[in-house]
């Protein structure tokens, strides 16, 4: 058997001419999230959600980083807040309902409003989403794209926050130095979103 490690490819900046790009690998990666399973009524790639907020809200107003046809990552720094125009939160809109119909608009909203609440008031680095293709899982490819920006948030001395939607990724974000801060607060019978802040200078 060939022990070697995978080759590592550089990791970039993604620009909005990406948006594309970041949509695929984001709706393959969450394809089975036991979140989204329970938010859309069904497993499923969920890419035009990833689209329309990657190009209205996440590439526009944040950043992100993306390993070509690999891994990619969505944040929001510092002080900057999801804000979609009245044209795009439409667009989210109907993705939504054709993707899981009235059910999932409703059980969207109530995660919407979950996680406002549960945003810290410290001023903090979001990490909205990370995902890595299925054929490219295990090795590696999500921590090294998260520490990216994590470097920024350490370099502007702010912490990083993310809502953790798959048990399975516990393990990664407790190395990276993210601490569990509480679930949301869902109804009953949802799976647990975990809020998870790092400390500035945390482990990764």
């Amino acid at each position: 058997m060939d022990k070697r490690p995978y080759p590592q490819p550089d990791i970039r900046s993604a620009a909005m001419s990406d948006a594309d790009e970041v949509a695929d690998i984001l709706g393959e990666a969450f394809s089975d999230d036991p979140f989204m399973r329970w938010m859309y009524g069904k497993a499923g790639s969920q890419r035009g959600t990833f689209l329309e907020l990657a190009k209205s809200v996440y590439l526009r107003d944040g950043f992100g980083h993306i390993v070509d046809d690999c891994a990619t990552a969505l944040w929001l720094p510092a002080g900057v807040e999801e804000k979609l125009p009245l044209m795009s939160e439409l667009r989210l809109l109907m993705s939504i309902f054709r993707s899981g119909g009235l059910g999932a608009l409703q059980r969207g909203q109530t995660t919407e409003k979950a996680m406002k609440a549960s945003h810290p008031e410290t001023p903090h680095y979001y990490l909205f989403a990370v995902g890595v293709r299925e054929k490219m899982k295990g090795k590696g490819f999500g921590g090294r794209i998260i520490r990216e920006g994590l470097r920024r948030a350490d370099e502007a001395g702010a912490p990083a926050y993310l809502e953790n939607s798959n048990p399975k990724n516990t393990p990664l974000y407790d190395r990276l130095g993210f601490q569990a801060i509480a679930p949301l607060a869902l109804p009953a019978g949802a799976p647990q979103l975990l809020g998870m802040m790092r400390p500035v200078g945390a482990s990764s």
